[in-house]
């Protein structure tokens, strides 16, 4: 059974927690649905173009929000600089050198090794949108130092705020520049060009959100140079390992967006295929990302509110219950991961259409959907694991998995296309899921599913397949279904109906307890005062 609970002392730290959640949560939203109405104006060369640079703007972001921060603040905790706020300057401030020379380096050296990146992706008309989106790592050690300042000391609202800030600046701008240089007639890298631009401004929007909390912090007194010089030799190598480690978990989609961009294109072109049409297909398998993206929030959020509720049960011998908030995290990765897949699938091409204007690239789209399953299983173990303590394996692992994608990519694409691209991700993302459950059953971390709950898992998935199987034929007959505004009817329905679906099975079948559906705001509305019957007993 699901046991809550908690310690009137740290409400504000699970308030803030949950604050920074819903943030980080809106953010994901946000960033899955900008990629739409921006392929739409730029068309898929243009999608393109953006994603090749997106990588590194990911990059900077995650590790300035999940990252840095998170170890900062942890630092901060630890030395006990949280009761001292001379202390947890002198801290932030040895960090925020630490990252200016780390970041300054990287941004140097960007500067000058664009055009040599540029040639590797295939593309040297790359190198001014990479150098360009270069300028974003400047901003990461200001943004970094303040967010984990103040989160080390228990104040987790101006993390949130700065990182909704910085989306919702930067969504808006990428969709207004792009619009500007679109309808006055310019190409599809100045779209990719006007969306960097627009990603640096919601950045520097983020930094000047959090320079005006930071000079309006208590004055802790004087702090010596000397004073920041010594702690930079105290917290040095172990802020960057420790903010490198907490990063890695979010960043899975990245580092294989990064193996795409220097693989795709590149081989597709070797393969016969002309520049120009290596990166419109490009562009196309680039369909898939939001989709992936947003598919996977519910998954990302989940993880993110997991690895303190476990590390809180163990603090306070509490095992049991430790293993199972992880069992129902898994249980409900499995459910919402596998229920998703399983729906695009069956959609992929009104899906395609509805948002993308046509059907081209759906085959790899419907390969795409099994990762997923596969991202959730992963972003949910990893978290368990680092609830455990366990930091460098799953790191190893999702290291293991961008080397299957890589091989992948390399061998599947001159065979298959993009859909052997797609097959890539999926094979690598099924290598670190397993590698991540076998390790995290191996330290008895979770309470396992019970053979029963599978078998209504797959008897709920079959009956939602047959369902949306049956609603698509019927589309066929009374449509052509190429049609945008048709398309969007047949994906909507389909997508309401298999929920209304699910909901309805997870009460009657009780694949989750009464209690546990009080976690998930659409399955506990449906839930009657008095509890339910027949849900099986774990």
């Amino acid at each position: 059974m699901m046991m809550t609970g908690g310690d009137s002392n740290n409400s504000r730290w699970w308030k803030g927690a949950m604050f920074v959640t819903a943030a980080a949560f809106t953010g994901k939203v946000l960033s899955a649905l900008y990629r739409v109405p921006y392929q739409n104006m730029a068309g898929d060369q243009g999608l393109y173009v953006y994603q090749q640079v997106y990588p590194l703007l990911g990059t900077a972001m995650i590790t300035a929000m999940y990252g840095f921060p998170v170890a900062l603040s942890g630092m901060i905790m630890e030395q006990g600089a949280d009761q001292n706020p001379k202390e947890a300057e002198v801290t932030a401030r040895a960090a925020f050198v630490l990252l200016f020379l780390l970041h300054g380096l990287l941004f140097t050296s960007l500067a000058f090794t664009s055009p040599f990146i540029a040639s590797w992706m295939g593309d040297p008309q790359l190198a001014g949108i990479l150098r360009q989106a270069g300028l974003v790592l400047v901003l990461v050690p200001f943004i970094s130092m303040v967010r984990g300042y103040y989160q080390g000391l228990g104040n987790m609202q101006p993390a949130a705020v700065s990182h909704l800030t910085e989306q919702v600046i930067r969504s808006g701008a990428i969709i207004g520049f792009t619009a500007l240089v679109v309808f006055n007639g310019f190409g599809t890298y100045a779209a990719g060009e006007a969306a960097a631009a627009a990603s640096v401004l919601g950045a520097a929007a983020s930094a000047g959100y959090l320079y005006v909390i930071w000079r309006r912090r208590d004055n802790p007194g004087p702090v010596f140079v000397s004073e920041v010089i010594q702690r930079v030799k105290e917290i040095g190598g172990a802020l960057l390992v420790r903010g490198l480690l907490a990063a890695s978990g979010a960043m899975i989609f990245l580092l294989y967006q990064w193996v795409d961009a220097f693989t795709v294109v590149r081989v597709l072109t070797g393969q016969a295929a002309d520049a120009e049409q290596a990166k419109a297909l490009k562009g196309i398998f680039d369909r898939g990302q939001p989709l992936l993206q947003f598919g996977t929030v519910l998954a990302t959020s989940f993880a993110m509110t997991v690895v303190p509720l476990i590390q809180k049960e163990k603090t306070t011998e509490g095992a049991d219950r430790s293993a199972a908030y992880a069992g129902f995290a898994l249980r409900l990765t499995l459910f919402t991961g596998s229920a998703a897949a399983a729906g695009l699938i069956m959609i992929a091409e009104p899906v395609n259409i509805m948002l993308f204007e046509n059907q081209a690239g759906t085959g790899a789209l419907r390969i795409l959907s099994a990762a997923l399953l596969f991202s959730g299983i992963i972003m949910i173990t990893s978290a368990v694991m680092q609830g455990h303590y366990q930091f460098i394996l799953p790191v190893l692992f999702l290291g293991l998995g961008v080397v299957v994608k890589a091989a992948g990519n390399v061998m599947l694409l001159p065979v298959f296309g993009i859909g052997g691209a797609a097959a890539a991700t999926v094979l690598g993302m099924a290598v670190t899921a397993g590698c991540t459950s076998i390790s995290m059953f191996r330290i008895q971390a979770v309470r396992l599913p019970s053979g029963t709950w599978i078998v209504k898992l797959a008897a709920s998935l079959a009956l939602m397949v047959l369902l949306l199987a049956g609603m698509n034929a019927g589309y066929d007959l009374l449509s052509a279904g190429t049609n945008r505004l048709p398309a969007a009817g047949q994906a909507l329905t389909a997508t309401a109906a298999g929920v209304v679906l699910q909901a309805v099975l997870v009460k009657k079948w009780g694949l989750f307890t009464e209690e546990e559906r009080m976690h998930l705001p659409l399955f506990h509305h449906l839930d009657s005062p008095s509890k339910s019957k027949g849900e099986e007993k774990r």
